[in-house]
């Protein structure tokens, strides 16, 4: 089976051992790469997937356009789909939207969390609102995160107010929606017309019956695969979705074709076929 993987972190050479331990402690989680663009590279490609991206978190406005410069740096727009990140502190978001934009990047993304601000706040919106123009693709983490507890900065009803002011846009909701709130999404989230990932879905940390459950909601056609690598990996993803019972054309949509439409790869790929 085809895959792209939506969902995934690297960080620079010189960074990458360090952050890695770093947030592995923090989670309570063993990494499965060491968080370098080779080692991720080596992993996904001998796991079957064709292409993936790579989301960067601006952890402060300070280190916002070193984010991006990496990201920028980084990307192929074949295999590697690096995505930015901007800070709703920052005085230089537009600008940094726009550079990313020129630059071929071609979506960005925010963890409320890790950059500590709710998802729904005035000023975040307006951000949300200027890199849609744009046409970019915004990725939110979603729900609970294992570094963060309790986590209420990103809560499926907030970032159900969120989908509502852009309906049928490029929203990407992670881990189905928001982890740990499956419930709150199936109410908030899914019935506007939005894209949420499979990330973080290995080894029973989301029930079969939950993943079912937000498939069934969202529509085959808004769901992406995603394994949140390092902390996961794609084969363990796709072994939960396959136990889940999904069937064969809805995973064939969720691991490849939502993601190589949101991308501009479908078309490429049928010219091969």
């Amino acid at each position: 089976m085809k895959l792209i993987d939506f969902h995934t972190h690297i960080f620079p050479d010189p960074l990458a051992a360090r952050a890695v331990e770093r947030l592995g402690k923090k989670a309570g989680l063993t990494p499965f790469t060491d968080g370098t663009e080779r080692d991720t590279r080596a992993l996904t490609e001998g796991e079957g997937v064709s292409a993936f991206v790579a989301l960067n978190i601006a952890t402060l406005p300070k280190n916002e356009r070193n984010v991006n410069t990496f990201a920028l740096s980084v990307q192929d727009g074949r295999k590697l789909f690096a995505f930015g990140s901007v800070h709703p502190d920052s005085p230089a978001a537009s600008d940094e939207l726009r550079r990313l934009k020129d630059g071929g990047i071609l979506g960005i993304k925010f963890h409320c969390e890790y950059q500590e601000f709710d998802a729904d706040h005035p000023r975040a919106m307006k951000l949300y609102e200027a890199a849609l123009k744009l046409g970019l693709i915004v990725v939110f983490h979603g729900g609970d995160d294992l570094g963060f507890i309790p986590c209420l900065r990103a809560s499926a009803e907030k970032l159900g107010r969120v989908a509502a002011a852009f309906p049928g846009e490029k929203l990407v909701f992670a881990h189905f929606g928001a982890y740990r709130q499956t419930q709150a999404v199936l109410e908030h989230l899914a019935p506007h017309k939005v894209f949420c990932d499979t990330s973080f879905a290995a080894t029973g940390r989301v029930p079969a019956e939950d993943i079912r459950a937000v498939v069934r909601a969202f529509g085959p056609e808004r769901v992406l695969f995603g394994s949140d690598c390092p902390w996961d990996t794609p084969s363990r993803v796709l072994a939960a979705l396959k136990g889940a019972g999904l069937p064969a054309g809805t995973l064939e949509r969720i691991c490849f074709w939502n993601a190589a439409r949101l991308l501009g790869l479908a078309e490429e790929d049928r010219a091969k076929t």
